[in-house]
């Protein structure tokens, strides 16, 4: 057994810690900054890590900036583009909407007005207003008056 373990202490030793261990920070207690130890070095944060990812941190690389510069403004004007294009559909879809709710309105009214034309049209309503001027309706089918001509003149 003692092999056993002797292996294993190898194997752990072998392999590296997936991140840098401070070794005056694991001394100290409850693993914080004691009396005499330095601070762990970290990785830079927020905003200096994303400069530093895109490289914008320093002096030198202003030239680098400047030269991206067009493009950035190509972005920019392509957003402006893009918003602009979007109240412009907007503006349409809502001229088309209510364009249809006043086809919609004309259609009911173009039928009401039609209806109405031809209950006004009927015999019974013309003869109505016919006999309020005086006129009277046909008791009789019309008859064809014939003239006859003589044949000396």
């Amino acid at each position: 057994m003692a092999k056993e373990k002797d292996i294993s202490r190898e194997t752990h030793e072998e392999e590296a810690p997936p991140f840098p261990i401070d070794e005056t920070a694991a001394k100290a207690p409850f693993g914080g900054l004691g009396a005499g130890a330095k601070k762990a070095s970290k990785s830079p944060k927020g905003i200096r890590r994303f400069l530093q990812v895109f490289d914008v941190v320093g002096g030198a690389n202003m030239r680098g900036i400047m030269t991206s510069l067009p493009f950035v403004g190509f972005l920019v004007l392509l957003g402006f583009v893009h918003i602009a294009n979007n109240h412009l559909a907007e503006s349409y879809a809502r001229r088309i909407t209510k364009t249809e709710k006043e086809v919609r309105d004309l259609r009911w009214q173009y039928m009401e007005t039609s209806n109405r034309l031809m209950k006004k049209s009927r015999l019974s309503e013309v003869s109505k207003i016919v006999e309020e001027q005086g006129l009277k309706e046909l008791r009789q089918p019309p008859f064809i008056i014939e003239v006859k001509k003589d044949k000396k003149n």
